[in-house]
């Protein structure tokens, strides 16, 4: 078989072995037990969804004590899909986890029975339930974005770090083998110098831009008050889709017209938006390969937003200064523009008729244009990344087989399970791939977008200060305005 013939994803299946290995760190064994064969006693909050593909990344090595909702019959779905998951699999069930609609009733009662916490819930509640799991000691896995205000990320990374808690974002490709290819390749020269970055999703595919509440009546398996948990108490709504909302059409009657289970994403207080659902995956490359630098400044341009809703697509540059690559802009589009995928141009490089395909086909993506080739990836997790143009991909491939371009980059000991990769290292000591250090800043970098677009301009961000310099009154977008009483640990 000729080399050009072999697929990207049969290549990067065959390479992904060949550097293996466990990461470093201190050994975090518990209660002085050998690591080996250890279970540990995990508790999911917000156990359907997002939380049920969780829980099914550790459930069959651990176990999961305590399943938390704040919907009972997704409460009841999700601890029946555990159980089937294990019978499926050939592993006994174990003792059934306890059942709760609270989080904080479960620590009252259970928190001695517990190592291990995974929190699943819609952003919002992110901090609090986290926070709640460290106060208490517990090792914490937290779906992406960590928060939806960058005091919150900030605030726990501090948190986390003081409590010598072992810790991890679930953003699974940061655990796979593409993106440490692809930061390898750019590294050592394989596309020259690496000018430009440009990003991509189509999110939103749930209602975005501005909507108005309208009062309606709860369902009766959902328990409203604990699903708003930090958030000002208000009524249960539902909401109306503007008529002339752009590139709206079909999708409130797509996913509902109510914030609960999904829509919640397009809410400032509850979600963040595109950005925010999608960016600490389609950003989390970029991240690494410019050595997990911090923007100077952010340009935003969106369509119409509110108060309270993200917009329905919006463009931002990231202006990236000088480290280990030159200083360079990052582009960032969602959504849907004139009625057409807001996408970014093609690359200069991808000029061939079957790299024009591989871009018309990518929903979401990534290019990164270097002076010689580029490096392009048409999924959210550059997972599968290959280069253009073709001839170029080809020699780097060579340069692998011969030793010319090397593995640097330490593999995760469980590609594309970091909830697994986590339990790992809670287990055996060492730091998960996405561990706070890695993803609070990357949260921030993410962030920092839907800073500019609710400020509707461009901020210059101090890091240090953690504030927007040319801008106060875009600093009441940096950390959440209040919480309920009886919430924050």
């Amino acid at each position: 078989m000729s080399l050009n013939l072999i697929s990207r994803r049969h290549f990067l299946g065959r390479s992904s072995g060949l550097a293996a290995s466990a990461l470093v760190g201190p050994n975090l064994l518990l209660r002085g037990q050998n690591g080996a064969g250890k279970r540990l006693r995990i508790a999911t909050i917000g156990a359907n969804g997002k939380g049920q593909s969780d829980t099914q990344g550790v459930t069959l090595d651990h176990d999961i004590v305590a399943l938390v909702d704040v919907d009972s019959k997704r409460l009841e779905a999700a601890a029946k899909h555990r159980e089937k998951h294990h019978l499926d699999s050939g592993k006994a069930t174990g003792q059934a986890p306890k059942l709760y609609s609270d989080f904080r009733k479960m620590f009252d009662e259970m928190a001695n029975e517990i190592d291990a916490v995974i929190v699943s819930t819609p952003d919002h509640t992110h901090y609090v339930a986290a926070m709640h799991a460290i106060k208490h000691g517990k090792h914490v896995c937290v779906q992406k974005p960590l928060c939806n205000y960058i005091g919150e990320v900030r605030d726990l990374h501090q948190a986390a770090n003081k409590a010598g808690l072992t810790t991890q974002m679930g953003n699974q490709g940061r655990t796979q083998e593409g993106q440490r290819l692809a930061k390898e390749w750019i590294e050592q020269g394989a596309i020259g110098t690496l000018k430009e970055i440009r990003l991509w999703t189509n999110r939103p595919i749930w209602p975005q831009g501005p909507k108005a509440k309208r009062a309606a009546q709860a369902p009766s398996e959902l328990n409203w008050d604990l699903w708003l948990s930090s958030e000002p108490s208000e009524p249960y709504f539902e909401f109306d889709l503007p008529p002339a909302a752009e590139g709206s059409k079909g999708k409130g009657n797509r996913f509902g017209n109510s914030v609960h289970p999904f829509a919640w994403r397009g809410w400032w207080q509850f979600g963040s938006g595109a950005l925010g659902d999608m960016g600490c995956h389609i950003m989390d490359a970029s991240f690494a390969i410019l050595g997990q630098l911090i923007p100077e400044r952010i340009d935003a341009t969106s369509s119409p937003i509110s108060e309270f809703c993200a917009p329905v697509w919006s463009e931002l540059v990231y202006h990236m200064p000088a480290g280990r690559h030159p200083a360079l802009k990052v582009s960032w589009h969602d959504g849907s523009k004139d009625g057409k995928p807001n996408k970014p141009e093609i690359s200069p490089h991808m000029t061939s008729e079957l790299a024009r395909r591989a871009f018309d086909k990518a929903s979401s993506g990534m290019m990164f244009i270097g002076t010689e080739g580029t490096v392009f990836e048409g999924e959210a997790y550059c997972s599968s990344p290959v280069i253009y143009n073709e001839e170029r991909y080809t020699q780097v491939r060579l340069d692998m087989k011969a030793g010319k371009i090397k593995k640097t980059e330490t593999r995760s000991v469980m590609p594309n399970n970091p909830q697994g990769e986590w339990a790992h290292h809670v287990v055996n000591g060492g730091k998960p791939s996405s561990n706070f250090d890695y993803s609070c800043p990357l949260t921030e970098f993410v962030l920092l977008g839907n800073l500019a677009v609710r400020a509707q301009q461009s901020v210059q961000w101090d890091k240090q200060g953690m504030k927007v310099s040319n801008s106060e009154s875009a600093n009441q977008f940096v950390s959440r305005p209040s919480y309920r009483d009886g919430w924050k640990a």
